[in-house]
């Protein structure tokens, strides 16, 4: 399954995880879910056993809200990366 990630889905993703904490909430539970109710056709088809752009975006700890603002652009970067499928997105809070 394709990683890439299109700008609006990673502008989406990025507003809801730096707001809308139901959407953390799940996006902390299920990543590939989360993604398919932005719309991302490929999550929304697989299974949870699928690997796709959602297996390197689980966390023990999501980071809040405002340090995922705070990083946006940088994250932004990261996601439309295309090296992002070998390298894991920093999503989990600092220790």
């Amino acid at each position: 399954m394709p990683f890439q990630l299109s700008e609006e889905l990673v502008d989406k993703l990025l507003d809801k995880l730096s707001s809308d904490e139901d959407f953390r909430t799940s996006f902390q539970k299920s990543p590939r879910q989360a993604l398919a109710s932005l719309g991302h056709a490929p999550a929304a088809k697989a299974s949870d056993s699928d690997k796709g752009a959602w297996a390197c975006m689980s966390c023990n700890k999501l980071a809040s809200a405002a340090d995922i603002k705070k990083s946006r652009d940088a994250l932004r970067t990261q996601l439309l990366s295309a090296k992002a499928q070998f390298n894991p997105v920093a999503l989990e809070a600092a220790k």
